[in-house]
């Protein structure tokens, strides 16, 4: 099993930071990786800019606590299990998102490709991050 796990601080407020990625349904506005994204029911559907489709459970979304679950179903991500949460939370500076995964991946290999996925898997969150910040200052 691997572990991406991510904290970033931002000076807005808790409220307005959820704004940009508490909506699992408008995920592709600010994680520069997704073309689309859209929800049915508790399913969303992604398109990564490469054109690849992927979809995902959400398995618990809490406007409340402004934090959300989500699990991986399929896609071209090499993963036998994928569990991710976001969460916003007050901080002396504004706000804190912490954004964890776990996951085990899938194929002959596992633990050689837990790392290049730990790798992108953190790539992916740091730019999507970064976006937030700047959309939560529009």
């Amino acid at each position: 099993m691997a572990i991406v796990s991510l904290r970033q601080e931002y000076p807005q407020s808790p409220d307005a930071v959820w704004a940009v990625v508490g909506d699992p349904a408008t995920a592709a506005q600010w994680i520069p990786s997704l073309a689309s994204s859209r929800l049915e029911d508790d399913v969303r559907h992604v398109v990564f800019t490469d054109g690849n489709p992927a979809r995902e459970r959400i398995v618990a979304h809490n406007d409340d606590n402004r934090t959300y679950t989500y699990e991986y179903i399929d896609g071209p991500l090499p993963l036998a299990k994928y569990v991710s949460t976001i969460r916003v939370d007050a901080a002396a500076s504004g706000s804190v998102v912490s954004w964890d995964a776990e996951f085990t991946a899938a194929g002959e290999n596992p633990a050689a490709l837990e790392k290049d996925l730990e790798a992108g898997i953190g790539d992916i969150y740091r730019a999507a991050l970064d976006e937030a910040g700047r959309l939560a200052h529009l």
